[in-house]
């Protein structure tokens, strides 16, 4: 837990502005890193000399501008770093890496071929009506990392006999584009996304290094080929205190 010392105020200015600038002026100094808790807000406020009522309202201030995490009967806690993830065209997640020049991974967490009618996401994938009725199709969850911070989890499901090659492509270490290249996808696109909000089930707080608390992002896709023949649905599970998702039209 950090410890703070008291700083002097300057006339004409709103104290709990102050106490926020101090606060971001210590996070972005190092002295308060990402994950780390505050020290109560009564704590707090005997430091800063102010009431509970202005460090409250400082508290709020960092969360709402995404510098604090708040967690209600915890405490709050220095936020993530934060990356936004664009809901593109074409999604690559090589690409996503890239614009932040940290160095980016993608582990396989389980390959296999499974039956088209095992698939509990059939349902949803029948509703599309892009994706041709193959018996088998390839299955690859995958855990994205930018830097160290985990960032997805994403289950891909691929669509045609030729397809069912990424099952070991991707454990080879390819990427996805470069094994559907290989398999003769010379390009994809995004048809749509749908994105929900929930809680985290045990095995992705685990994954992703994050509270049962804090929420995740669920983004369904589905991508296409050239011809408008359905090759990929797959579900991407991101942490909402470390991912945004950003949709810019045009």
């Amino acid at each position: 837990m950090t410890n703070i010392t008291k700083v002097p105020y300057a006339p004409g200015i709103t104290v709990w502005k102050q106490i926020v600038d101090d606060i971001q002026q210590r996070m972005d100094r190092g002295e308060m890193r990402p994950g780390e808790k505050l020290p109560s807000e009564g704590a707090l406020a005997s430091t800063y000399g102010v009431n509970r009522h202005t460090i409250r309202r400082a508290l709020q201030e960092l969360a709402a501008i995404g510098r604090l995490r708040i967690a209600h009967g915890r405490g709050s806690f220095v936020a993530s770093t934060v990356f936004d993830y664009q809901l593109e065209e074409r999604p690559r997640f090589s690409e996503w890496i890239k614009k932040y020049n940290r160095p980016g991974s993608s582990e396989v967490l389980e390959a296999a071929i499974i039956p088209l009618q095992d698939l509990p996401e059939l349902p949803r994938i029948l509703r599309y009506e892009v994706f041709p009725a193959y018996p088998n199709v390839a299955m690859v969850e995958t855990l994205g990392k930018l830097g160290e911070h985990p960032v997805s989890i994403a289950r891909h499901l691929f669509f045609g006999e030729r397809l069912l090659a990424l099952v070991d492509d991707l454990q080879q270490g390819l990427g996805i584009t470069v094994s559907l290249k290989k398999r003769g996808v010379s390009d994809y696109t995004r048809l749509k996304s749908s994105v929900s909000a929930v809680l985290p089930q045990a095995r992705e707080q685990q994954l992703l290094a994050i509270d049962k608390s804090d929420p995740v992002f669920i983004c369904e896709n589905v991508n296409i080929d050239p011809e408008g023949v359905g090759i990929e649905f797959s579900t991407v599970i991101y942490p909402a205190s470390r991912v945004r998702l950003v949709y810019e039209p045009g």
